[in-house]
């Protein structure tokens, strides 16, 4: 499967329904709206907080405060969730300064993509504790102007700078209610991760539809293993580095310099390994290719160059947010969710359709960005074939592996590559049966 490049995953941001508000020299819940108990778990947790304000947010109340040098976010994008059912506390988010963060985590962001030019960061970290999580979460917020497009990433570190999730476009003043721990934690799957990873560290349980998806991070790696709704183990991915490459079997890394993608080690974006029930253990490698595109080559670990990638099982990919799973439903009728990833930030549905193979990309937002699928030339529809001849190439030289349909808002886009007379091979961006780029190796 290929993708496209920059496709950057995403937390899922509740809607804020804003009850009351007040200083804390008067009365914070003057009108009774939350309750007693949820006001003197958050008195007794924060004794010395000042400047306190409450409203409801879905089943929690949320308290904006500060306390002594340290200020609490107060645009409603934080604070301290409460559980009204029982008072529990259940999240708290602070903001500090850039130059607060631990130094695992500045080395790391630095070293980044993310802290070179043209990416600009926020002075302010937000800073995430839980109920019934060890680890600390800091977010930094970074964004970019190029070609007059704006883009905002939401970078996630744990405290020994571990990169364990990367959001584009999240929901503006994002609440971080994506991360709230769920109602109960799944016991069975906790159990499991501790008897195959002993130490690892939870990150986040998310349970969505069609499956539960649990992150940890375990041996310095960030691994992300997936269950059935019966909390049955699906597999567990681990994400690589070029840095980690030590880590692989060399019989995978010879099969992969032979892979035709392959060109150097530098044009490696990515590495995961997956361990699953139905296809046993395999990589795949994500190569930068000529025309800025990313293509996936899968390596079985005895070494083998799959033809694709492996079957995760029926239920291998299911666990999707439901407005995602509803959308698909919507346009896609009768489509079978394949597989779920996240890439750079976005969210990236494998769905099968029509007897095609699609990919379904969404933003932090959930919002649909486009699809992406193959066709064979023979496929292609007239007006593009027209554009191809009128741009002066043959049918002949299209070349039948690369022909990539686009699905946006705003209608189809086809893109084709020839073989060029000479050297060089291009790519012909068409839309509305019209050349609107040529891209050259």
């Amino acid at each position: 499967m290929k993708t496209t490049k920059h496709l950057f995953l995403t937390l899922i941001a509740c809607v804020a329904v804003f009850l009351t508000a007040c200083s804390d020299d008067d009365n914070p819940n003057q009108n009774g709206t939350v309750p007693d108990k949820v006001v003197e778990a958050f008195n007794s947790q924060y004794p010395d907080a000042s400047n306190v304000s409450w409203e409801i947010k879905g089943d929690y109340a949320v308290a904006s405060f500060t306390v002594g040098e340290v200020r609490s976010i107060s645009n409603g994008a934080g604070k301290a969730w409460y559980r009204m059912s029982d008072a529990r506390w259940s999240m708290s988010d602070f903001d500090i300064p850039y130059s607060q963060l631990p130094q695992a985590v500045k080395t790391s962001f630095e070293e980044s993509e993310y802290g070179q030019s043209p990416w600009r960061r926020d002075d302010d970290v937000d800073v995430i504790t839980r109920y019934g999580y060890d680890e600390t979460i800091y977010v930094i917020d970074v964004e970019k102007n190029e070609n007059g497009t704006e883009t905002e990433v939401e970078l996630y570190y744990t405290a020994d700078g571990i990169l364990v999730n990367t959001v584009v476009d999240a929901e503006k003043d994002n609440d971080f209610s994506g991360l709230l721990p769920p109602d109960s934690s799944p016991g069975s799957i906790i159990e499991w991760v501790n008897q195959n990873f002993p130490g690892a560290r939870i990150v986040e349980i998310d349970d969505e539809d069609g499956g539960v998806e649990v992150d940890f991070v375990y041996d310095g790696l960030k691994h992300e293993a997936l269950f059935s709704a019966a909390q049955q183990w699906i597999y567990t991915k681990v994400e690589y580095g070029r840095r980690n490459m030590n880590l692989i079997e060399q019989v995978v890394i010879d099969a992969l310099r032979t892979s035709e993608y392959y060109t150097t080690d530098a044009a490696i974006d990515d590495i995961d390994r997956y361990e699953t029930v139905a296809s046993g253990i395999f990589y795949c490698f994500e190569l930068e290719t000529r025309f800025d595109d990313d293509v996936e080559v899968y390596i079985s670990a005895s070494g083998e160059i799959l033809s694709g990638r492996p079957s995760l099982g029926d239920n291998g990919g299911a666990a999707v947010n439901n407005d995602i799973t509803a959308f698909i439903a919507d346009r896609y009728p009768g489509a079978v969710i394949v597989e779920k990833d996240n890439d750079d930030g976005y969210i990236e549905v494998e769905i099968r359709h029509d007897g095609i193979i699609k990919e379904v990309i969404f933003n932090g937002r959930n919002e649909w960005i486009c699809t992406k699928w193959e066709i064979p030339r023979a496929q292609l529809p007239e007006d593009v074939i027209n554009a191809i001849v009128n741009a002066g190439y043959s049918i002949n030289q299209i070349d039948d592996d690369e022909v990539d349909v686009i699905e946006t808002a705003d209608g189809l886009t086809y893109e084709v590559e020839i073989e060029d007379r000479g050297d060089d091979d291009i790519k012909l961006v068409i839309t509305g049966g019209e050349v609107v780029r040529v891209i050259r190796d």
